[in-house]
């Protein structure tokens, strides 16, 4: 019997960020996930859903690039237009209220950009998401890595 190395318990909890977005409707536009690491994997989209986009950054945090990459993931999937414009809520994050590039997309293919601090303990109201979408999907993905 040999002893393991380390237990799961002892092993560091490495944080994936994802960017999701859902229409009230329910068109859903597959994530962008930001994997805390310099090079990406393939083997780590295995378990992803279909149209899922990557992006790592040693912090694993979105950075103002890697949310432009998002911005014109979502605009291939929602096809938006000058004539036919959508609005886009975001939280108050540096990456989108302070990316010129971004604002220059929303102009240009009719993206309205609500950027908003939530109020606090709010986020269960405001971001239904959180809830109905994110929770279990947090729950089943972490389920995939650990096998």
């Amino acid at each position: 019997w040999k002893e393991p190395k380390y237990s799961r318990q002892e092993r560091k909890k490495r944080v994936v960020e994802h960017m999701t977005c859902m229409s009230a409707s329910g068109i859903y536009v597959p994530p962008l996930i930001i994997f805390p690491r310099k090079n990406i994997k393939a083997e780590l989209l295995n378990v992803t859903p279909p149209g899922t986009i990557s992006a790592c950054h040693p912090s694993g945090w979105i950075q103002m690039d890697i949310f432009t990459r998002w911005v014109k993931h979502f605009i291939s999937h929602v096809k938006p237009s000058t004539s036919e414009p959508i609005i886009l809520i975001l939280d108050g994050h540096y990456s989108h209220t302070r990316n010129l590039d971004v604002i220059e997309l929303g102009r240009k293919y009719g993206i309205i950009i609500i950027c908003f601090p939530p109020p606090p303990h709010s986020t269960h109201k405001l971001q239904p998401l959180d809830v109905s979408f994110m929770g279990p999907f947090k729950h089943y993905y972490s389920l995939e890595i650990e096998n």
